[in-house]
């Protein structure tokens, strides 16, 4: 049972009780009225607990025509729809809902947010935005409303707007706030570099870095700047502590490593860089990076010692291309090469899943007639 349908079966159990409650010494229609009500209520719920949302849905419509005040299953009747992925019929529901004259203030609100969500699914963006500002004038709901607004706003790539519901969600200490904030900054900031606005891509970035320390696309970028304006003491010093604080993402490092160090003219300490992250962080990035740079430096006796100790101990497409381009005028290693690539293939192939679990999602590479993780027999499918 999924989410609004087991919404809308908390609402019906809910009805159920207040017929239960309802006074038995009401006016002999009211009493008519609640029998036919109740006898509805009773087949909707049986549908509903017997998984059958189609009939449910027409029991319940039906139900709402009986009794126009039980707004709150109105509601979620609505949002089953939108879960169904009957968009236009969730819409309906709720916009006449809307159209009411005696909606209290949260009932109001209540139906406000679920069209709005109903635009959004639609991808009626305009209109989603209007009545996620109208929630936030009304002040319903105000950070579901900025959450939506800053969803939508990133969809629709407009960063300024984007960053105006960051910045007010980072302001109430909302959770994710401030990565979500540095990144539409980053954003801005990309744009602007685009466009050859430096002071607002470094003020952009600055602000960055300020909501979130940690963010290494905002230092990246920056350093970028700083490299095109050839301060590379600024971009050093921003460098160093980007390697400190995010060791993790030294792939991403190894471009402006190159430029920071060479451009200064300190080949060897851009050498002694990769050397030792290699040995901190073994990648086959950083592996690849070193290859290229003993051969531009011609020094083909290191290259084809390290490539020898790689193809060995972490072996990858990446160094086998670079060892066939690097050996090509040289058999002998060549040959040896040959035997490397062949074993490596056939480990590759021995890790190649082919077959999966169609109960559990288990991977295999070879069949098992009954699977390991869910005990299911002869569920396992080839890919």
């Amino acid at each position: 049972m999924d989410y609004w349908l087991l919404l809308l079966t908390l609402s019906a159990i809910l009805t159920g009780w207040m017929i239960g409650r309802w006074d038995p010494f009401t006016k002999n229609s009211a009493s008519k009225s609640t029998g036919i009500f109740s006898d509805s209520y009773v087949k909707g719920l049986n549908y509903l607990l017997s998984n059958d949302s189609n009939k449910a849905i027409g029991i319940f419509t039906e139900l709402i025509e009986v009794n126009s005040d039980t707004i709150e299953i109105h509601i979620t009747l609505g949002n089953l729809f939108r879960s169904k992925g009957e968009v236009e019929r969730a819409i309906k529901v709720h916009q006449n809902l809307l159209a009411r004259p005696n909606l209290s203030k949260k009932q109001r609100n209540m139906a406000i947010a679920e069209l709005a969500n109903d635009y959004l699914k639609a991808g009626l963006l305009d209109r989603a935005e209007k009545l996620f500002k109208e929630m936030i004038q009304l002040k319903s709901d105000d950070l579901v409303a900025y959450r939506r607004l800053l969803d939508l706003y990133i969809t629709e790539k407009s960063w300024h707007e984007a960053i105006g519901c960051a910045q007010i969600l980072y302001d109430r200490g909302e959770t994710d706030a401030a990565i979500i904030y540095s990144q539409c900054l980053c954003e801005v900031a990309e744009n602007a570099m685009a466009q050859g606005k430096n002071k607002v891509a470094r003020e952009s970035l600055a602000k960055a870095i300020e909501v979130d320390q940690n963010c290494v696309r905002a230092t990246l970028l920056l350093i970028k700047l700083h490299l095109d304006a050839n301060s590379i003491p600024a971009a050093q010093k921003l460098f160093k502590r980007l390697i400190k604080s995010k060791p993790e993402y030294m792939g991403l490092y190894i471009e402006p490593a190159k430029k920071i160090y060479l451009r200064g003219k300190e080949s060897s300490a851009y050498q002694n860089f990769l050397q030792q992250q290699y040995l901190d962080h073994p990648s086959t990035r950083l592996a690849m990076a070193l290859l290229e740079y003993y051969v531009d430096q011609n020094q083909v006796e290191k290259a084809r010692l390290f490539l020898s100790d790689v193809l060995k101990s972490s072996p990858s497409f990446e160094s086998f291309e670079f060892a066939f381009r690097f050996l090509r005028s040289d058999p002998d290693h060549l040959s040896e090469t040959w035997e490397s690539l062949s074993s490596f293939l056939k480990m590759m192939h021995s890790k190649k899943i082919e077959f999966t679990c169609s109960q559990c999602g288990y991977e295999s590479h070879v069949i098992e007639w009954n699977c390991p993780s869910c005990k299911s027999w002869a569920s396992m499918k080839p890919i």
